[in-house]
């Protein structure tokens, strides 16, 4: 099939929400001579809207109400209507899902920082006290790393899986469950949490005023399970290498002045000389391995200084893949030239759809 013999890509676009990733690929199908339908997928007609199309693409994030919509239509889309979809099934189905990544990385042989992952109450409860510390705990959702925090006593571990086989608890809430351990605080974000947690209450004991309810955006508890993983001390930034297609985006990302957390730091430096080969390769790598159309992947040194992967994610901030210089192909050849994410995705999005039509 010719681009000009396509009819119609579907973008959803929430019309209260656009987003740049929904602008940037219409601008890029228009000037390749395809057709955009712009949709709105959360409506009761999602099929409807798209059922003569050749393509849908959607770029749903890991809030909650995006989460719980866009990876059920589009999987729909893709398996049933046997349209291409970006994100498609490989791509996305474990996004913002550290567990789902967990069981990824020790099926496809990932190396990763040691690991564990506990469904049940009493087992995590006896490995925390033969554990050592620090420990890093995460929940399985949480952007930025908006849900990962040190755990450095016996203590707050098993506060923490306390809490999970309890109550559970939400992202926003993490913080301060993590650092509640312990009458004195020891540290600049014990004593944040602290403070807040001494605030509400006073409002509560002055005014009769009951404590906040959880964000909105976050339907259900994460509860019932713990995610552990191993300290690697030493690590003054991550490297995020993200692969789509045959390029390799790579730039690294320094931690937060006294944290051990780079995601989300804004603290990013675009040098491609700084960059190892090995990391681009291992991420070349995984990508090949889990067919992904798009995907970044956070890496670390371990204390061997051998790379590891601590998370990926098929969506990133685009500008911060437009700033680099250039990329790299599977041959570790440098192009030179700022790429928007977007451009290139839709330029192996339509070669998908060829194929499709071919086959």
């Amino acid at each position: 099939m010719k681009q000009s013999d396509m009819a119609i890509v579907a973008i959803h676009q929430d019309p209260s929400a656009p987003t740049p990733y929904a602008t940037r690929w219409g601008e890029s199908l228009t000037e390749a001579g395809v057709q955009v339908r712009w949709v709105n997928l959360r409506m009761p007609n999602a099929i409807g809207q798209v059922a003569q199309c050749q393509g849908v693409m959607w770029h749903w994030e890991f809030m909650p109400h995006e989460r719980q919509v866009g990876y059920r239509i589009l999987h729909t889309i893709e398996q049933y209507l046997k349209i291409p979809v970006f994100p498609n099934h490989r791509t996305a189905w474990h996004y913002d899902d550290k567990l789902a990544q967990y069981y990824i990385f020790q099926a496809l042989g990932v190396p990763t920082p040691q690991t564990w992952v506990f469904w049940d109450h009493e087992p995590a409860r006896a490995w925390a006290k033969t554990a050592t510390y620090p420990k890093v705990f995460k929940l399985a959702t949480g952007a930025s790393s908006f849900a990962v925090s040190i755990v450095e006593t016996l203590d707050q571990a098993l506060a923490l899986i306390d809490l999970m086989f309890g109550t559970g608890t939400y992202p926003d809430a993490l913080h301060q469950t993590a650092t509640s351990t312990g009458l004195i605080p020891r540290n600049r974000r014990q004593w944040e949490a602290a403070i807040l947690r001494w605030k509400r209450v006073l409002r509560w004991a002055i005014k009769d005023q009951l404590p906040d309810l959880p964000p909105r955006f976050w339907w259900q508890p994460e509860k019932n399970y713990v995610y552990f993983q191993e300290f690697i001390p030493n690590n003054e930034f991550d490297t995020r290498i993200t692969v789509i297609g045959d390029r390799a985006f790579g730039f690294r990302r320094f931690n937060r002045p006294g944290d051990f957390r780079a995601s989300g730091s804004g603290r990013i430096d675009h040098d491609p000389g700084r960059i190892d080969d090995d990391s681009i390769e291992l991420a070349f790598n995984i990508s090949k391995l889990l067919g992904a159309q798009s995907m970044a992947y956070d890496i670390l040194r371990d204390e061997n200084g051998r790379p590891v992967i601590g998370e990926m994610s098929y969506t990133y901030l685009d500008w911060a893949v437009e700033r680099c210089p250039g990329h790299w192909t599977p041959t570790l050849d440098w192009i030179e030239g700022h790429v928007w994410p977007e451009s290139a995705q839709v330029t192996d999005f339509l070669s998908a759809i060829q194929g499709s039509a071919r086959g």
